[in-house]
């Protein structure tokens, strides 16, 4: 489903800070299965899996996304496939603050041009499913960790994406929400998502749900 070719990824080239972050990836990611990539921080994962997302551009290699290579499309075609294609959870919530929790979850969806009544109506089926559903008209600054947490997950699905991207997304969560948020996944890939998450978790990548943990360092791909 995603191939990626010689990946390379450099920061301030040219200049006494740059920095290689990605140096020589190789990897192909399977449809319908959860994908975890491990390693300490700095060791890349979080600069290759916004690579894979389409929220950046590589240095050099290639990106394919089932068997179309994409890392050459102008921004606009890489923007309607990051709408379409792909749900971001990440680390910190990154909810809009003075707007409803209802608001925010809606937002990625208006470019579409689906009517705002259906809309509202998935999104708040979404809230309700993962129980905050009591929360849609309540500005964000109002909930819990575990309760944006939460909103961040329904705006995500909002577009009904293929592939969801976790970014340590249970870095600010405690042990009994981190259990929930596996089993939230767990009903993803029962749903034909795939899911490609970076955690240093092991409740994560020891999970009896994720098939395949890549274990990255220095910028590679351990094998």
């Amino acid at each position: 489903m995603i191939e990626l070719h010689g990946i390379r990824k450099v920061f301030n080239a040219g200049n006494p800070s740059e920095f290689t972050a990605i140096n020589g990836a190789n990897l192909q990611i399977a449809e319908n299965q959860i994908t975890v990539l491990k390693g300490p921080s700095g060791s890349g994962k979080t600069t290759l899996l916004s690579i894979v997302g389409c929220m950046s551009r590589p240095t050099a290699g290639r990106v394919h996304l089932n068997g179309r290579e994409i890392t050459s499309l102008p921004e606009r075609f890489l923007t309607d496939i990051r709408r379409k294609t792909f749900g971001f959870i990440f680390q910190q919530p990154n909810l809009i603050k003075g707007i409803s929790v209802l608001e925010n979850v809606m937002l990625p969806a208006y470019p579409l041009g689906e009517k705002r009544s259906q809309l509202r109506i998935k999104a708040l089926a979404g809230l309700d499913e993962l129980n905050i559903g009591n929360k849609s008209h309540s500005n964000v600054e109002w909930l819990s960790g575990g309760e944006a947490q939460r909103a961040s997950i329904v705006r995500a699905l909002i577009n009904n994406p293929s592939i969801i991207i976790a970014d340590e997304p249970t870095a600010h969560l405690d042990s009994k929400l981190s259990y929930r948020f596996m089993e939230i996944i767990e009903k993803f890939k029962a749903e034909g998502k795939t899911v490609i998450i970076t955690s240093h978790d092991p409740l994560v990548y020891d999970a009896a749900i994720v098939d395949r943990v890549i274990t990255m360092r220095d910028g590679q791909i351990e094998v």
